[in-house]
């Protein structure tokens, strides 16, 4: 049985099989040595005809665990599909830190060992103990490509620049005295000056203190005599979707592209209010 494949379903069916003769022979194994303990032998030579076969046995066994540890070293590190949205979500957050650039598309080629998972086929990437080894690897290229907005459509915008706009809108007069806009301008300040920092769950924490903030500032206008109606109402879709997102587990891009345009929606609102 070849321990190298470029077949993902043949070296599951063999990781399979090795690992059902491994347990068969430890259970073989077992009844002998219980029937060596409990069953004294009733004619000559029936112990040690017993004895060899456990030796026999766990022989075997020892070398299916071999072979085994061996075919386990080829499982994958990550599946392929995990493997590009994390990639695609480190080059949507490269691009959400820069206010007037984009990235069109990103092309990678990797080297590594391609292996069945449960989640399909993924990567295992070379140990340094094999490098040196005649173990094949296999080259994976892939790009990811940015769907164009429709015709006549804007572009939304990036992070950074939604930050920047409604940290300027929190600074017109009509606002200069409330608490909470200041407040909002000390934590986009914080926001934008971490952007070394920046992953999806950063952002979606500073989102969330952020909406909260706005929360406080609607019905601050509200109870000034304000019509801040639809802006109560985007903040609350944005306090909504910021509490969903930041419960999953893998946020995938869409999911930032999601919550930047929520954040827009309630500083768009926010400026309806200004004089």
């Amino acid at each position: 049985m070849p321990l190298l494949t470029d077949d993902p379903e043949q070296a599951r069916k063999a990781f399979r099989l090795l690992e059902a003769r491994a347990q068969s022979a430890e259970q073989r194994a077992d009844v002998l040595q219980a029937a060596l303990a409990f069953k004294p032998a009733a004619t000559p030579g029936f112990s040690r005809l017993l004895s060899d076969r456990v030796l026999q046995l766990e022989a075997e066994n020892a070398t299916l665990r071999t072979q085994l540890d061996q075919l386990s070293k080829f499982t994958p590190d990550i599946a392929l599909e995990k493997f590009v949205s994390a990639l695609a979500m480190s080059v949507a957050i490269g691009e959400a830190s820069m206010p007037d650039r984009a990235i069109p598309s990103i092309s990678a080629t990797v080297q590594s060992y391609l292996a069945p998972g449960a989640a399909g086929v993924g990567l295992r990437f070379q140990a340094p103990e094999l490098a040196a080894t005649d173990a094949r690897l296999s080259t994976t290229s892939f790009e990811i490509a940015k769907v164009p907005v429709p015709p006549g459509t804007a572009a939304p915008r990036s992070f950074y620049a939604v930050l920047q706009e409604k940290q300027r809108i929190c600074t017109d007069p009509f606002l200069a005295k409330s608490s909470q806009a200041s407040a909002i301008i000390v934590e986009v300040a914080k926001t934008l000056a971490n952007t070394d920092s920046w992953s999806f769950s950063f952002l979606a924490q500073s989102v969330f203190t952020i909406a909260g903030l706005e929360k406080k500032l609607a019905d601050s206008l509200k109870a000034a005599g304000k019509d801040a109606t639809a802006y109560g109402a985007a903040v609350d879709n944005l306090i909504a979707l910021d509490n969903t997102l930041r419960a999953k587990t893998n946020p995938v891009v869409g999911d930032l592209l999601a919550l930047v345009a929520a954040l827009d929606a309630a500083t768009s609102a926010l400026k309806t209010l200004l004089p």
